[in-house]
């Protein structure tokens, strides 16, 4: 008799482990640094389905300047001109380094790249971004309105060198973000 009670209640017992639920799709969030603490709701799991790096670009001086020769072909870009010679800043872009950038569940770093960005988090627990800022270490700085030479290295694959304009150009810290595409399940009974 002890047997077959002990039975029963296994059977009853694998049983609800088993049935928890159903999950529905709720929503997907876009998380960021700036997301702050995230916990998950009561009644819900979330699944991290991407990580996505976007470190901000950073620029350094290099080498010396250089005479830029205004025409039809090459123009200023800061205000069109198409003649004229003038000394111009060489400067180098680069993108800020994600190593810094960490994922953060219940206070644990993941492995996103051995995760390959598919992690399942249960109710309750805390999701954080950290992210680490680099800075463009320019000097002196590059005013608005002045066009410079660019060695632009941002693209992994290929750098470019172009004439370039985007205003003022400082000293100093460059926001470097990460960001997190969540899906989020309702569980149902």
């Amino acid at each position: 008799m002890k047997y077959r009670f002990f039975l029963l209640i296994m059977l009853l017992f694998s049983i609800g482990l088993c049935a928890q639920g159903n999950l529905q799709f709720n929503q997907v969030l876009v998380i960021n640094a700036q997301s702050g603490l995230q916990t998950v709701p009561a009644g819900k799991v979330w699944k991290i389905t991407s990580f996505y790096t976007g470190g901000g670009a950073y620029y350094g001086n290099w080498t010396s300047n250089t005479t830029a020769t205004w025409s039809v072909t090459n123009p200023n870009p800061c205000n069109g001109a198409t003649s004229g010679t003038v000394s111009v800043r060489r400067i180098q872009k680069f993108r800020c380094p994600s190593g810094n950038n960490r994922v953060l569940v219940n206070g644990t770093e993941l492995d996103m790249d051995g995760t390959k960005g598919l992690v399942w988090l249960p109710a309750g627990a805390t999701l954080s971004l950290n992210t680490t800022p680099c800075s463009n270490t320019l000097s002196p700085d590059v005013p608005a309105a002045t066009p410079y030479y660019l060695n632009d290295q941002t693209n992994p694959n290929q750098s470019f060198n172009y004439f370039a304009c985007d205003g003022a150009i400082n000293a100093g810290p460059v926001t470097n973000s990460i960001v997190l595409t969540v899906l989020e399940f309702n569980i149902v009974p």
